[in-house]
């Protein structure tokens, strides 16, 4: 059976989705300063070109590999410096100790753990001692992560925790290990609607007022039996209510803060050196 042509597959998907370089920019400059100092960096998936772009800006020489035709077309459109090349190939044939950085954005999540550390152990020999490495990933620890961003990719192999990560960057002689989440992809779920920075949502149900519920009738006899009845209702019926919006309260506090932490931003990093 005849093999498919799927070159261009990852460019056509990334257009059909809507991403754009002005929001991979935003999301991928909370990387930027990571790399103060560099002179130069290599982007390995770099697809088309965004992260380069801002390295440029920046001053750092910038090297972009990908295997997508397409994606290194649009980058090389833009006056950037991409090779449509394979990663392992290219890593395995760059002179040893030759950059100050290397960046990997939602690459490792598309490959087996075997090949990550041949990655990781690749890039370690192409770096300079003292050199850095980033490698960004969908967040495990985020529900919008497993509800919608992960599986949306048709070549996704498995989720990385960061700590995984960071466990690979140790075993392959990295040092100065960092993990963390990035803060430009945040709030997916909650969005606007979550309330003060600290994450407190406060009451959900408020409390009863029962003035509106039982207006204060203008026949003077009706008074004062509404007036009797209102004595009754703040003396047994109040206290009761009360305490369930309370209760109620307490426990749907309880679960917005877990479904809080469960919002989190849908990008996780790990970065690290090479000891000098």
């Amino acid at each position: 059976m005849k093999s498919q042509d799927l070159g261009g597959l990852d460019y056509d998907f990334l257009r059909y989705i809507g991403v754009e370089p002005e929001t991979q920019k935003r999301i991928q400059s909370f990387y930027l300063p990571f790399f103060e100092g560099c002179k130069k960096v290599i982007d390995l998936g770099c697809g088309d070109g965004d992260f380069l772009e801002l390295l440029e800006e920046k001053g750092i020489e910038a090297t972009g590999v990908d295997w997508d035709a397409k994606c290194c077309a649009e980058a090389r459109e833009r006056g950037l410096k991409v090779l449509c090349q394979d990663i392992f190939e290219y890593l395995g044939g760059i002179e040893e100790g030759s950059v100050d950085g290397v960046f990997c954005s939602h690459l490792v999540e598309h490959l087996p753990y075997e090949r990550v550390i041949e990655l990781l152990r690749l890039a370690h020999r192409a770096l300079r001692e003292g050199g850095k490495i980033v490698l960004s990933t969908p967040n495990v620890r985020g529900l919008f992560s497993h509800l919608e961003m992960f599986y949306l990719h048709f070549g996704h192999v498995t989720f990385y925790h960061p700590r995984l990560l960071g466990f690979f960057l140790e075993y392959t002689g990295y040092s100065e290990v960092i993990m963390g989440e990035n803060p430009e992809t945040a709030l997916p779920l909650w969005g606007h609607l979550r309330s003060e920075p600290s994450g407190e949502f406060g009451s959900l149900i408020p409390s009863i007022r029962y003035d509106p519920l039982l207006p204060l009738p203008s026949n003077p006899l009706r008074k004062v039996i509404w007036r009797g009845k209102m004595f009754l209702v703040r003396l047994l019926v109040q206290p009761y209510l009360d305490r369930i919006v309370g209760e109620m309260n307490a426990r749907l506090g309880h679960l917005s803060r877990t479904l809080e932490d469960l919002d989190r931003p849908f990008e996780g990093y790990a970065r690290a050196s090479k000891p000098e």
